[in-house]
């Protein structure tokens, strides 16, 4: 019995790699297909300029894009040389760098689609030629040209300063919340007040493993009233609004499906492995990257950020990432209330600062999530009617990360560890119980336990009177320990809000919540925990 199940096992390793090598390889031949119109320029005095554009998809666009520069240059520039037109599919990381933020030994300038530079023996002459471009560009309607020194770092356009939302925008992300949030209750009802038809099939059983912690049986298809939620904003904001961010809105919610199928089957079936739903929800990190380029760019952790520059790697962290968080919140979602008031308030951090940045669809997003979830909370806190589910935990965990990826594909002002401090919750919770089960215990990673942070601040924190088997009492303490974790998450989304922009602060306050995380578990699994934290 034992070398049957250890083969099962294994070729599901093997068809879960193979699922992501495939997700790696069709991103790569989807975003690898470009074409780099690339033109240099010899001009007087031993001096050059080398244009370089966006690519294109097809070589097609890229050779007439090259042809119209160097007509241009040979009719406002006789005396000028086209010495080269080029269209490569791969660029080297020095001329990749051109399109970044990042500081470029030479004399640059940013074109509406592309970026020039200036190279001569002579660097004053150099300079003097970008400056001379930068005001001649004034001119030009609609665009300048402006001139970056060597060795400066260089804003992408709009970086500086960020795009305010226009009030309609706004006005469109409170509807939406609305809208979900009123779908996302009204789906709970129904759930709860039929609750006899689907019994035999969606109840979450009373004592059945170390994670219960439930009175009686509770449907745990709360996700459906999530995803119906977010359906029905999806639906008007199509119905309203042709333009970008719901068009975007749309993608995100289709990229959202195969986490959500494989754990909304789980719950009815209660026959998905931990593997089978790992791999859709690579699927979804590996659609949203196809749909909406959610790609990780940066860490701003040294070394990691120049793998991050070739695009395999790019793709295969970002898919590991996504598949990581949403795993997480699967794995916070043990109490009423936790994992969707903890996302409420990490949810409406990212609104805050996309109202910062001027992103419409990202704020549209947050807010569509934070009504799904107040909707669900109506029947999941404090009485626990029903149950978020491992639908939709995945769904939540998915949307989460995806949010995460995209506010920093989008905004290069945004640091990569805002979103991190705002999930160093549940990420912390996975890796030190990874660490926990593997070296301290000698058990495997996926063998559930109860010994996670909230399950010992339900068992040694929020106290019961001695002896009590009172169902009421049961739930009351459950209800209680959300508490303890909104408080948490609370004053990290505080930090995280303040420091949105500044790296190291960001960086500093992850570490010391890791180390607290540690000392306080260590304390209260000793039977040490400050009196003012208990709770009778």
């Amino acid at each position: 019995m034992i070398a049957p199940l250890l083969s099962k096992r294994a070729l599901t390793s093997i068809a879960v790699a193979g699922l992501l090598a495939a997700a790696i390889g069709a991103l790569q031949f989807l975003r690898g297909r470009v074409y780099y119109p690339h033109v240099v320029v010899e001009v007087q005095n031993n001096a050059r300029l080398e244009f370089l554009q966006e690519g294109v998809p097809k070589d097609a666009d890229c050779q007439a894009t090259t042809d119209a520069i160097a007509d241009t240059i040979r009719v406002t520039c006789p005396t000028c040389r086209v010495a080269t037109k080029q269209c490569p599919g791969k660029l080297e990381p020095e001329r990749e760098k051109l399109f970044s933020e990042e500081p470029v030994a030479v004399p640059s300038s940013r074109l509406p689609h592309g970026v020039v530079i200036y190279i001569s023996d002579d660097k004053e002459l150099a300079l003097a030629a970008c400056r001379e471009t930068e005001r001649l560009s004034v001119t030009t309607k609609g665009f300048r040209a402006v001139c970056y020194p060597p060795n400066t770092r260089r804003p992408l356009p709009g970086s500086p300063k960020p795009q305010r939302l226009e009030t309609w925008q706004a006005l469109a992300g409170f509807v939406v919340l609305l809208l979900t949030g009123f779908a996302s209750a009204f789906t709970g009802y129904l759930i709860v007040r039929y609750e006899a038809l689907h019994a035999n099939w969606s109840f979450d059983p009373v004592k059945t493993g170390p994670q219960k912690f439930h009175a009686t049986p509770i449907p745990r298809i709360g996700g459906l009233g999530v995803m119906a939620g977010l359906f029905v904003s999806g639906a008007a904001l199509l119905a309203t609004d042709q333009g970008a961010p719901s068009e975007q809105f749309g993608f995100l919610l289709f990229a959202s499906l195969p986490a959500f199928l494989g754990g909304i089957t789980e719950d009815v079936t209660k026959n998905v492995s931990v593997l089978a739903r790992l791999a859709l929800t690579m699927l979804a990190a590996a659609c949203g990257a196809w749909l909406l380029d959610a790609v990780l760019p940066r860490l701003d952790v040294l070394g990691l950020d120049t793998l991050l520059k070739r695009t395999p790697f790019a793709i295969a962290f970002t898919i590991f990432a996504v598949c990581g968080v949403a795993n997480a919140i699967n794995i916070i979602d043990g109490y009423n209330g936790l994992a969707g008031g903890y996302s409420v308030i990490v949810l409406a951090a990212f609104a805050y600062v996309s109202v910062q940045v001027g992103d419409g669809f990202l704020l549209i997003s947050a807010l569509a999530m934070i009504g799904a979830l107040l909707g669900f909370l109506v029947w999941n806190y404090p009485k626990g009617r029903i149950f978020l589910g491992d639908g939709g935990a995945y769904l939540l965990g998915f949307w989460l990360a995806e949010l995460s990826v995209l506010l920093v594909v989008r905004h290069s002002e945004v640091s990569p560890w805002f979103p991190l401090l705002l999930l160093v919750y549940p990420i912390f919770e996975t890796l030190f119980s990874i660490y926990r089960k593997i070296v301290l215990r000698g058990h495997s990673p996926g063998q559930p336990d109860g010994l996670h942070f909230h399950m010992l601040i339900f068992r040694r924190l929020v106290r019961s009177p001695a002896g009590s088997l009172d169902r009421s009492e049961l739930t009351r303490r459950n209800s209680m320990v959300a508490a303890y974790i909104w408080t948490i998450s609370g004053f990290c989304a505080l930090m995280a809000l303040f420091f949105w922009r500044d790296t190291p602060w960001l960086i500093a306050f992850s570490i010391s919540f890791c180390i607290c995380y540690v000392w306080v578990y260590w304390r209260i699994a000793q039977w040490k925990a400050p009196p003012w934290l208990i709770k009778r």
